[in-house]
């Protein structure tokens, strides 16, 4: 029997004028579903929100034919527009002159990208509204989703998410529950606005205070809530995000029609440029274990306007290792068969999670069309701060779970790197972290009971840490150095800095006044005292150059790294074995219960 054609993806619209092109170009919007076109007006939905990712339908679910679906209060010409994987643009099927409803079916091909609805008033304006792709296929779920957020000290902005959840009927009608680990100092039920959204949300809301266990604590006690409830999926949302709560719905529908479980992402848009896409998918170098984009030229993109149609790479379904938590729908029967989150604390939990689950069978796919603004960890300094200790400690934990040892030479590089700048601190925090994995699997408890204090007490020690931006700092200046342009440039300023390395630091050396941009190898390599701006613009960093500690760290970094080259097997094999208790529910449970006695 023929299913009822159930729409699974609705063109929505915003009338927030700096993010409107990513939703339409053309009319002017009446609502969240409604488009007004004045005669003869032109309107296209090959937008970022707007377009239909047929390439993803197509590899993922047995979806194999759409309707496009609409409606209008007078005469329009409706097109529907493809692109192929090449990103040429065709014209898949048109209709004129329809009015009230339209249904206009749509083959999906293999070598199809996107495809959009083009609509055109004729003689008279209209209003253009429910516009989406409808498909007659049974899905082979039903998905029943508890949201699971991470706070600690960000009331307001976790007020905002929770708001933006109430306030979309949609949404709510396929939540079980919304779970908030609160980790905070400061307790998210004493927030403005906090007690308003909690009666709306009503007995769905369900607030954890707990300890400050990192994202990995605070995650994983949504993961085995979601369980508890008896949801077939888990949100991962953090807490600093915009949300645009339509994602939610796309991310749902898509596991739905899925045959088999899949962890479905979303992508980051930027909160500082809201056109610009971030993260379309992220994959792991396995020889240097590191993370990055498919592909490296949509990271930055602006995808406002008609850029489905101008920049061919969008149309190339990717495949990827992992989706960032910042928003990810894990199917509770992945948490049930890998365990939740390895007890991490901060960093890599996500990348470790999508690796492990990939090896027991559950693959990741980010959607595009599904997404939310979020602030560039490019604009963040967690190579300076606390968290270089997790960075690094748990890349390497993960490369020997599932990498290789390519990891110790790739993350020495960070090492140089981090001493031609004179930043100590995060050198001394990296060597703690090589130390405490050569302890093996049992530091990774007592580590996250500690949380960020240890790390931040060495950076403290280096004097590695933000301070107020004050006149006595800046009695003597130099002109900040200029980038050098070109390989020879580079070359030629490699060489000075190697020279200046050697030499001894100047006591009385004039301080460089440097941006954050500024603050890289080829100008602290070249000074010997520098300030460099805060990324939160809440400071500077106060840089001098100490060849004996560099000295020092140095051969602490090669040592280190000798002794992980020598115990690489073994420890993988610890680590291995030791894995799937970690990161099972019994042992967070006991955690848990720790944490609050």
């Amino acid at each position: 029997m023929t299913a009822v054609a159930r729409v699974i993806h609705r063109c929505v619209l915003s009338d927030t004028p700096s993010r409107r092109s990513l939703y339409v170009r053309g009319g002017s919007p009446v609502s969240r579903t409604a488009l007004r076109l004045a005669a003869g007006e032109h309107a296209s939905f090959g937008t970022y929100f707007g377009a239909f990712p047929a390439a993803y339908w197509f590899a993922h679910t047995r979806v194999r034919t759409v309707d496009l679906q609409l409606r209008s209060d007078a005469p329009v010409s409706v097109r529907v527009r493809a692109t192929d994987s090449a990103g040429r643009v065709s014209t898949v099927a048109e209709l004129h002159e329809t009015s009230d409803a339209c249904v206009l079916p749509v083959s999906i091909r293999a070598d199809m990208g996107w495809i959009w609805a083009e609509v055109e008033a004729s003689r008279a304006p209209a209003v253009v509204d429910d516009v989406g792709w409808a498909t007659h296929e049974h899905a082979f779920t039903n998905a029943r989703v508890t949201v699971a957020i991470t706070t600690f000290n960000r009331e307001a902005d976790c007020v905002g998410v929770l708001d933006r959840l109430a306030g979309d009927v949609d949404s709510l009608g396929r939540l079980d529950a919304v779970v908030v680990a609160d980790q905070g100092t400061r307790r998210l039920r004493d927030a403005e606005g906090f007690a308003a959204v909690a009666a709306t949300l009503g007995e769905r809301l369900i607030v954890v205070e707990q300890p400050n266990l990192g994202g990995s604590g605070g995650f994983s006690r949504g993961m085995l809530e979601a369980v508890d409830v008896g949801s077939s999926h888990v949100l991962l949302l953090d807490d600093d995000v915009d949300l645009e709560t339509e994602s939610l719905r796309r991310m749902a529908l898509f596991a739905e029609y899925a045959p088999s479980p899949l962890i479905v992402g979303a992508q980051m848009l930027s909160l500082i440029e809201p056109t610009r896409l971030h993260s379309f998918g992220e994959r792991i170098l396995r020889r240097p274990f590191w993370w990055g984009p498919v592909i490296p030229e949509l990271s930055g993109l602006d995808v406002a306007g008609d850029a489905l149609e101008t920049t061919p790479a969008l149309s190339r379904r990717i495949d990827v290792d992992f989706n960032g938590w910042w928003m990810c729908l894990v199917p509770t029967s992945s948490i049930r068969s890998a365990g939740a989150s390895l007890p991490l604390f901060i960093k890599w939990d996500d990348a470790e999670f999508g690796l492990r689950a990939a090896a027991l069978g559950t693959r990741t796919v980010t959607l595009p069309g599904a997404a939310l603004w979020h602030m560039p960890w490019t604009a963040k300094d967690d190579g300076l701060d606390w968290q270089a200790y997790f960075q690094l400690r748990n890349r390497v934990v993960a490369a020997l779970l599932h990498g290789g040892r390519g990891v110790l030479k790739a993350s020495f590089a960070q090492d140089l790197n981090h001493l031609l700048c004179a930043q100590y601190g995060s050198v001394a925090v990296r060597n703690l972290a090589l130390h405490d994995i050569l302890s093996g699997p049992r530091h990774l408890d007592p580590v996250l009971r500690a949380g960020p204090a240890r790390a931040a007490s060495v950076l403290a020690e280096h004097g590695q840490v933000v301070v107020p931006r004050t006149a006595d700092l800046l009695t003597t200046t130099t002109p900040a150095p200029r980038r050098p342009r070109g390989t020879v440039a580079v070359l030629g300023r490699l060489v000075r800095v190697c020279v200046h390395q050697l030499r001894p630091a100047r006591v009385d050396a004039p301080t460089a006044v440097l941006t954050r941009a500024e603050g890289k190898w080829w100008a602290l390599g070249v000074t010997d005292a520098a300030l460099v701006d805060a990324a939160a613009g809440n400071g500077v960093f106060v840089v001098r150059r100490d060849r004996h500690v560099a000295r020092r760290q140095l051969g602490s970094a090669i040592v280190l790294r000798w002794r992980l080259l020598r115990g690489w097997r073994r420890l993988a094999r610890d680590y291995a074995t030791a894995a799937p208790q970690s990161a099972s529910a019994a042992a967070w449970r006991q955690r848990f219960d720790d944490a609050h006695a």
